[in-house]
């Protein structure tokens, strides 16, 4: 039989943590702590370790880990409770080996909500440091993403000296949709190692379209929405320095506009603008 491990200060025994996590509904636990959504085999919600818009934090019951591709922060049911509700590993064991969880009323208080790294104020929790521009033996980033496969497209984002600073995948969903995740290289503070991470580009976020801009020192800037739409100004544009930024319209406030200052801007928004449906006055006129 193996003995729990005791509270710090008490003593410690040993403890299979494997046992004790297989028979842990990490779903149930951070669902204790976080609103999740489900998500087919999954559970999701906006990641209670940066800021973020749109849900990128995602829980596995079947492999029994949590991990968000926006901050990269990545456990299991002992590491969250370690990093939400500031135990220590002994006493995180301990609460989930049958003594009473800490309530985020009660007790101890979960962290605030922490903006992510590279942004004015705390680091983020996440380990992971983004390098800009990545080093030269960086190597080729991956291919494909081991769960949404093969993107639709690429775009590698270029420094003014065209060495690359990242990238911006853009996958199919299973329901026509359309996900777009972020790729930087970085470097984990804890254990040293450096690998191709699926998190955002630190704050201020870079412009895409900087070789283009240095390229064109004294061509009128044309700013558009989206990568695409960049490549395909660029294309039939070229009298125009043509760029863009990432994360859309809702991430206007994160990006760095300094390389535009003292340029001729032009900004050419898309024509999505949400619709407001029509009144019954209006679609009775129609309708006569």
């Amino acid at each position: 039989m193996t003995e729990r491990n005791k509270p710090s200060g008490q003593g410690a025994g040993k403890i299979d943590t494997s046992d004790l996590l297989s028979r842990i509904d990490i779903a149930e636990l951070i669902g204790r702590y976080v609103p999740l959504t489900k998500s087919g085999a999954e559970w999701e919600a906006c990641c209670p370790f940066h800021t973020e818009d749109s849900p990128s934090f995602k829980v596995s019951p079947a492999k029994g880990f949590y991990h968000c591709f926006g901050c990269g922060v990545h456990g299991d049911a002992i590491a969250f409770l370690m990093e939400h509700q500031g135990l220590n590993f002994h006493d995180a064991v301990a609460a989930l080996g049958g003594d009473a969880l800490p309530s985020p009323q009660a007790g101890q208080e979960p962290p605030a909500r922490k903006p992510a790294r590279g942004t004015e104020g705390d680091e983020a929790l996440c380990p992971w440091t983004p390098i800009l521009p990545a080093p030269g033996h960086a190597g080729e980033p991956p291919k494909a993403h081991i769960k949404r496969g093969l993107p639709e497209r690429t775009w590698c984002y270029r420094d003014a000296s065209d060495k690359p600073l990242g990238y911006v995948y853009r996958f199919k969903t299973s329901t026509g949709g359309k996900e777009i995740l972020p790729l930087v290289f970085a470097r984990n503070e804890t254990t040293g190692a450096e690998e191709w991470r699926w998190m955002a580009f630190p704050e201020p976020r870079p412009l895409y379209g900087l070789d283009r801009l240095a390229a064109k020192p004294d061509a009128t800037v044309l700013l558009v929405e989206g990568e695409g739409c960049a490549d395909a100004g660029d294309a039939v544009l070229p009298e125009y320095a043509v760029v863009s930024w990432p994360g859309g319209c809702k991430a206007v406030k994160k990006v760095d506009w300094s390389p535009l200052a003292g340029r001729k801007v032009i900004a050419w928004p898309d024509a999505d603008a949400k619709r407001v449906p029509l009144t019954k006055a209006e679609k009775d006129a129609i309708a006569a």
